[in-house]
């Protein structure tokens, strides 16, 4: 099976060296990486010189689009993996797991655990769980950057929605979560480091979530008082953590 694992990068100079070396490092053969880089001002491109990795660069409408150009570049995979410019795979023979558990199960969509690290790589939370659409749209605990899909859910059911800005991962998973043959490994695939999330960011994740449960199946009223939960616990930890 030929796998492609694609990167999406803009300014990622910091991070993207372990992210190519950790593709590199897989002991599965048939890997190819192609890197998708939103027309970077820092020193990404002259890293990429550097690696010979196959790269595009140009301007694109977000981190959606990226996702987009990328799986029409890889129109002559069986499996992609998209592998952000800030994550590593957890270990050298990730891929290879993955594949062989392909063809064992001959399933369409593997996922399973992602550990978020700090800066100083300490894990500060494991991510990724093995659920039902239902449990699905009620909030996104399956970790994308996890996923493995054969090309072929990509061609039958489309790429990722770029009207989302956050959320478009999660509404492509309720999309076909319950149209292909899913297998959970509960292992650790990928490390992927944290950074800094503001308020507006989590409300407009929060707004986007509910507004992809609602697309994919989930009643308004349900997925409402859903966003309206998920609101009050970000209202109530923010209060605990500034009066600490």
């Amino acid at each position: 099976m030929k796998v492609i694992v694609l990167t999406p990068v803009f300014n990622g100079e910091t991070t993207i060296k372990c992210c190519i070396e950790s593709v590199r490092n897989q002991d599965y053969e048939n890997v190819e990486h192609i890197i998708i880089d939103g027309a970077s001002t820092d020193n990404t491109i002259d890293i990429l010189n550097r690696y010979s990795v196959k790269y595009f660069s140009e301007r694109d409408a977000g981190i959606y689009d990226a996702f987009n150009k990328g799986l029409i570049k890889a129109n002559h995979s069986d499996i992609i993996h998209i592998l952000n410019a800030d994550d590593y795979y957890a270990a050298n023979d990730i891929i290879s797991k993955v594949i062989a558990k392909f063809k064992q199960y001959d399933c369409e969509l593997i996922h399973g655990h992602v550990e978020l690290i700090d800066i100083n790589e300490k894990i500060v939370k494991k991510i990724g769980e093995n659920l039902s659409k239902k449990q699905l749209l009620k909030k996104m605990r399956v970790a994308h950057p996890s996923v493995f899909v054969r090309r072929a859910v990509y061609d039958k059911y489309g790429g990722f929605s770029v009207g989302f800005k956050i959320a478009a991962d999660y509404e492509f998973l309720l999309r076909v979560w319950d149209k292909v043959k899913i297998v959970f490994i509960p292992q650790v695939f990928v490390k992927m480091r944290l950074g800094g999330i503001s308020s507006e960011y989590h409300q407009l994740s929060y707004r986007e979530a509910m507004a992809a449960a609602i697309l994919n199946g989930s009643s308004p009223t349900k997925a409402f008082c859903t966003y309206s939960w998920e609101m009050f616990k970000m209202k109530v930890f923010s209060q605990k953590y500034h009066n600490v």
